[in-house]
């Protein structure tokens, strides 16, 4: 009884023993694995949040994009074209486009804005209204005052009171008004002046020679040849 009761108790040791290290040891193994796994899962998810990687290539691309393009604007900005005007009449400046056409030649119209001058503008500040401007204005004209109301830009709901070529004739008008009673102001503004130009492209002078150029100069009395900008064809 007594060996029997030993070998029980031995394998009851044994079989205690297997149990508590191969539970440390399958738990440690889990827990490895747990760790690898969510390794692994969080290298992935940091890479699934890294947009702003391909984010910054795509912005690089388009900003190299958006560079070239402008590079080619200046470029085009800086070549000169050549313009021949300016036309009194656009039918005449329409024949002139024909005749360069069946040269092979490639040239448009453009309306320019010159500046000729200055202009002197005699106004009254604004009014706080439009209400307000419209009492100023009836009140002026019961003076025998021309004037009119100004109806946009900066000196909206002022009052317009005449332009002048000569700063002389702007200063002895806004001095008549000063002397009745109201505070008129002179504004200086360029006088500007649309003429019809002809316009080739910036290789299409090479095309054509001397005489050419001469007898398109000559159908008009005034004509001239001109370089400008090609990039819009900047006012002059």
């Amino acid at each position: 009884m007594r060996s029997i009761f030993f070998l029980i108790l031995a394998s009851n040791i044994i079989f205690f023993a297997q149990q508590y290290f191969f539970s440390v040891d399958l738990h440690e193994d889990i827990k490895n694995k747990g760790e690898a796994v969510d390794s692994d899962y969080r290298a992935l998810h940091l890479l699934s949040e890294k947009p702003d990687v391909v984010l910054n290539k795509k912005t690089t691309v388009q900003n190299h994009v958006v560079a070239d393009d402008e590079i080619e604007k200046a470029t085009r900005k800086t070549e000169l074209c050549s313009i021949i005007g300016p036309y009194d009449q656009l039918l005449q400046a329409e024949y002139a486009v024909e005749h360069l056409s069946a040269l092979g030649v490639k040239a448009h119209i453009a309306p320019l804005e010159i500046k000729e001058g200055d202009l002197f503008w005699v106004y009254l500040n604004p009014e706080v209204s439009e209400r307000e401007a419209l009492n100023r204005l009836y009140e002026l004209q019961g003076k025998q005052i021309e004037s009119h109301v100004i109806s946009k830009g900066e000196l909206m709901n002022g009052i317009s009171l005449g332009r002048f070529s000569l700063y002389e004739d702007a200063e002895t008008h806004a001095k008549h008004i000063k002397s009745i009673g109201y505070d008129a102001q002179i504004k200086i503004m360029p006088r500007m002046i649309q003429e019809t130009w002809v316009v080739l492209s910036a290789d299409s002078a090479e095309k054509i020679d001397g005489s050419v150029w001469a007898m398109l100069v000559e159908k008009q009395k005034g004509l001239e040849r001109r370089k400008n900008y090609c990039f819009g064809v900047a006012s002059q």
